[in-house]
């Protein structure tokens, strides 16, 4: 069972810790694209330590080995260190300058890594806590997104379920969430799950000028109707029963969230089953389809690249490591052209 009490709080009006002003206005349907194709990747995850780095730079270094411009930025706030992942140093300027007003030109972030058609934002030069990134800020960061010359950006988002955070993943058109067959992991996944739906589902309500997506939320989570919402998709269906246009549409915003999983560190066989179990789990609680799209073995290559500073797709491209992950970043590249070609239909 879910517990909204926090959501059903926001509906009404009260504000996260962290936030200071208005979340960012998405309005139906929701689109991210760039006037110059750019899609956005977004690497995150509810747990830290599970290689969410270690996924975002090899993934950028696969598709530039393909011919594709792509820009890394380090939005991990906390603990910034996609640099070392790239044996580069952090820069002069990073994502923190940008964000605290320090730098106005974003373009002025980006540094050259020694890869060709990879491009590289450092993340938090100075502290910067995440409570204090306002939603302005992270508007103002999705909006630079929009403007870069680069066919893929990857955000390398930190862990938990800020709403910092949660807003930054919102901005991609595909999520990559990394776990690990650790319980732990798989617990916290599945909060930072909940809460990313929740948080898609207030900022859609928040967008309508009439209210009324959100007045049907709080009648939903009235003390009469509470006891029926034990999932996520408990939350549309009921919505549909109050308003079948109301409740169709949202559950398109939903189902429009693309997102996949790597399970990462796997160590037995039964590891890698471990994503399709998430992946029906989910697919029963929120009503969504998260891809399952491999897993990357424990191999000692991966840490002898993470400490000798040396990405693994570039100096161990034979151990299984490398091939498993170049296999689950290939699977999420059909998956984005797949969904670049309904777009253009469209």
């Amino acid at each position: 069972m879910l517990k909204f009490d926090w959501f059903r709080r926001l509906l009404s009006g009260e504000r996260e810790r962290s936030d200071h002003s208005e979340p960012p206005g998405f309005s139906r349907p929701i689109s991210t694209a760039s006037p110059f194709g750019t899609r956005i990747w977004a690497v995150g995850g509810g747990k830290g330590g599970v290689g969410k780095s270690l996924i975002a730079s090899n993934a950028g270094i696969a598709l530039s080995k393909q011919g594709k411009k792509v820009l890394l930025v380090d939005a991990d706030l906390g603990a910034a260190n996609l640099h070392t992942f790239l044996g580069v140093d952090g820069g002069r300027t990073a994502l923190s300058s940008f964000l605290k007003d320090e730098a106005s030109d974003f373009k002025s972030l980006i540094q050259k890594t020694p890869f060709p058609n990879l491009d590289l934002v450092s993340g938090a030069k100075d502290a910067l806590d995440v409570p204090e990134v306002k939603c302005t800020q992270i508007k103002k960061l999705r909006d630079a997104l929009k403007k870069v010359e680069y066919d893929y950006a990857i955000l390398d988002v930190g862990p938990g379920t800020s709403s910092n955070f949660l807003d930054m993943f919102l901005m991609s058109n595909e999520g990559i969430i990394v776990s690990t067959p650790e319980p732990t992991t798989i617990e916290n996944n599945y909060r930072f799950l909940k809460c990313l739906f929740l948080r898609k589902i207030k900022t859609i309500a928040d967008s309508q000028p009439d209210g009324v997506l959100k007045d049907l939320l709080q009648r939903i989570f009235s003390d009469k109707w509470s006891q029926r919402v034990k999932t996520v998709a408990d939350i549309t269906d009921q919505l549909m029963r109050l308003d079948f246009e109301q409740g169709r549409m949202l559950k398109e915003d939903l189902k429009s969230t693309s997102l996949s999983m790597i399970v990462n560190q796997t160590k037995r066989g039964e590891d890698a089953n471990i994503g399709k179990a998430i992946r029906s789990a989910c697919s029963e609680y929120f009503g969504v389809d998260i891809d399952y799209i491999g897993s990357v073995g424990y191999e000692e290559t991966v840490g002898e690249s993470i400490r000798t500073r040396r990405p693994l797709s570039v100096y161990f491209t034979s151990s299984v490591a490398a091939k498993s992950l170049e296999g689950c970043i290939a699977r999420v590249l059909d998956k984005s052209r797949a969904a670049q070609q309904v777009t253009f239909q469209i």
